[in-house]
């Protein structure tokens, strides 16, 4: 049966959901106040859809949310303005993502086209990114993934950096004071004319992340302060483009370092010890476009380098338990060329090698492994537009690794218009993908697992949306129902030996369903008040279909962690050079085991409601702008874990100060 504070919250959770949907707003409006008006005759304007993008979901998350979450990680982005689910180990903790009930393997990113999971987990850790050094973000759900590479079962993040060729200086400094001895500093110096163009951006944050929390994990039960949970990350990112005639040409270097001290769980009695985490990344990026009046190359070069070290010693004893260290090196080129001959036709061609290698070796115990991998990957694209209502994309992926040929990974879009306006619009995307397994899957020692599969799915979504627009008012929104089904999942369970670790296999057949509903509202009112409001909902049905009932009770059931329920709501109102901020975040019930038993036993992670509010100012002291404000995260003292055992901290509160110099 379920709890009263179990039932309080699902009942809230609908209520509020009820409201999203009658009341939601959006989107951003720009923060100027109209002083002048003047009457001009009715213009209409349809906008040219992108044949690139027919039949597919593509979802940009705005400008507003980037500038609202500049001090924050994308995993924390993701989180507030995504249907993605964010598994988080606590704050400055490990985050992977949850991309429509898949595994966090089966989310790929991109930064400005190079692929950045790791080769030997096969997953990303969203926490190391901060929001400040990208500016553009798109998420592409599903079988539209396909887009940019194979192997995302869930969906693909693309990040982006852009340059801002009117840009003669700009030097933006931010600095956050926060609870739990948090401080954030950040720094963007640009400069250039309209041939080359310079941008450093660094960025440095540390924390005692020492919050007090109620223990509820141990007997008797009681309050107390978290320990060993600090870490400190620091990075810098450079970019140069340049563009002479027909061509351009960009360089960027990324690097990051951090320290993490990795906190006990909350069931956790034995002896105090030691556990830290050290991650160095370095990440390089040439490219050269040249455009032409019908086509477009584009040669893309990437070096991608991580080091992690993972150390465990009891404290008292000063015994060492683990002292792993890791090295991944990833080299990808491309090539791709896009040909427009006639304006309802376009094709795209892309050829993309990336050679992986990693090296992990444990001190300790004196194993590890040194493997490599070459994989070749080719696309064939075709859009078309045969009606003027009516465009279409089939999409063709060819991948080779590891002697391993997977000959035909296919995605068909359809989208349909029925109005100039495009005030509806209909698209549905059927999909074959693939997953190939990471190198710990196969190699890892013990259990590691070299004849695995790789995991195959198919997937489907169909999607409606409606916008509408006038001189003061913009709304829009899209529903989406998707499903897709993933043979060969890979799962590592205890061994069937009776051995004492664990290991890879092919296990399941997993089943996803689910729905995505997204609403936006905006308005300028009275040319006074500038009001937004948007909100997200999706339902996520993720179930293992191939086990024996009599011998698996997790036949039929959620997956773990995997919350049916999530949704997102947002608001802002500006007046004059005051704003007003609010976003709130709704996480459902997750099981932690895989029969979804709910006991004193079996631990049930409750649903929870996330409010964080943000109240500044803007200052004009010309040639210098200045913007205050106030944030508090967790308004409601929300008492939550998002991972069980981890605890996640109460309300606390933060102040930004950023100074910005432009010309």
């Amino acid at each position: 049966m379920k709890s009263a504070k179990e039932n309080h919250s699902e009942v809230k959770f609908k209520v509020l959901l009820c409201m999203v949907i009658l009341f939601i707003y959006s989107e951003s409006v720009k923060s100027q106040k109209l002083t002048d008006t003047i009457p001009l005759h009715e213009v209409r304007v349809y906008g040219v859809r992108n044949l690139a993008q027919a039949g597919l979901q593509v979802n940009r998350i705005d400008t507003l949310a980037l500038q609202m979450m500049k001090t924050q990680t994308i995993s924390e982005l993701l989180s507030f303005y995504s249907p993605i689910f964010i598994k988080s180990y606590g704050r400055g903790s490990t985050a992977s993502a949850s991309f429509r009930g898949t595994a966090p393997s089966h989310t790929q990113l991109y930064w400005n086209g190079i692929k950045l999971n790791s080769p030997m987990r096969g997953e990303v850790d969203f926490s190391m990114f901060p929001v400040y050094f990208i500016d553009d973000i798109s998420i592409l759900p599903g079988g539209s993934s396909l887009q940019s590479g194979s192997g995302a079962l869930g969906g693909t993040v693309l990040i982006n950096n852009l340059p801002d060729w009117n840009c003669r200086l700009n030097i933006r400094y931010i600095q956050t004071i926060e609870s739990f001895s948090t401080s954030k500093e950040y720094l963007n110096v640009g400069f250039g004319n309209r041939k080359i163009q310079f941008k450093t951006r660094l960025f440095s944050e540390q924390s005692k992340n020492d919050f007090s929390y109620y223990n509820y994990g141990v007997l008797p039960m009681y309050e107390t302060v978290q320990k060993n949970a600090a870490f400190n990350k620091k990075g810098l990112l450079q970019e140069v483009y340049s563009r002479l005639k027909n061509h351009l040409f960009s360089a960027k270097v990324w690097a990051t370092r951090s320290h993490r001290d990795l906190p006990q769980l909350m069931s956790f009695e034995g002896e105090s010890r030691t556990e830290t985490q050290e991650d160095q990344n370095l990440r390089t990026i040439l490219s050269w476009k040249y455009l032409a009046e019908k086509s477009k190359l584009e040669w893309i070069g990437g070096l991608n380098f991580n080091k992690l070290h993972y150390f465990r010693a009891s404290s008292e004893a000063n015994f060492v338990n683990f002292d792993s260290q890791s090295k991944e090196s990833s080299y990808t080129s491309q090539f791709s060329y896009d040909w427009k001959p006639k304006e309802a036709f376009s094709f795209n061609w892309a050829l993309n090698a990336a050679y992986d290698r990693v090296s992990v070796y444990e001190q300790v115990q004196k194993t590890g492994y040194d493997k490599d991998r070459l994989s070749v990957s080719l696309l064939n694209a075709a859009h078309c537009q045969p009606l003027p209502e009516v465009s279409l994309s089939l999409l063709i992926r060819s991948e080779l690794y590891d002697s391993n040929l997977i000959g035909f990974i296919p995605s068909l879009g359809i989208e349909y218009s029925p109005d100039k306006k495009q005030q509806n619009l209909f698209k549905m995307n059927l999909s074959r993908n693939y997953h190939q397994p990471g190198l710990n899957d196969l190699y890892w020692i013990p259990g590691g697992n070299p004849n695995l599969k790789p995991e195959k799915g198919f997937a489907a979504d169909l999607s409606y949306g409606y916008s509408f627009r006038n001189e003061k008012t913009m709304f829009s929104a899209q529903a989406t129902g998707f499903a897709s089904k993933i043979d060969d999942w890979i799962v590592w369970q205890p061994s069937a030996s009776g051995a004492s670790y664990w290991e890879a296999s092919n296990l399941r057949q997993v089943m996803v369903k689910g729905a995505e509903f997204q609403v936006s509202w905006q308005s300028n009112i009275a040319n006074t008040v500038l009001v937004n409001l948007r909100g997200n909902y999706s339902y996520t049905a993720t179930s293992n279909m191939d086990a024996v009932p009599s011998v698996d009770e997790s036949r039929g059931k959620q997956l773990i962690y995997i919350p049916k329920n999530k949704a997102n709501i947002f608001g802002e109102a500006d007046y004059r050079d005051f704003y007003l901020k609010i976003d709130a975040p709704f996480t459902g019930k997750r099981y932690t085991s895989s029969n979804n038993v709910e006991s004193d036993y079996e631990k049930v992670l409750n649903p929870y409601w996330l409010i964080n509010l943000s109240a500044g100012k803007r200052f004009n002291f010309k040639p210098v702008q200045v913007d205050a404000s106030l944030n508090v995260e967790n308004l409601a003292n929300t008492d939550y874990m998002a991972i069980l055992w981890r605890p996640m901290p109460g309300r606390y509160y933060s102040l930004t100060i950023q100074f910005q110099h432009r010309r």
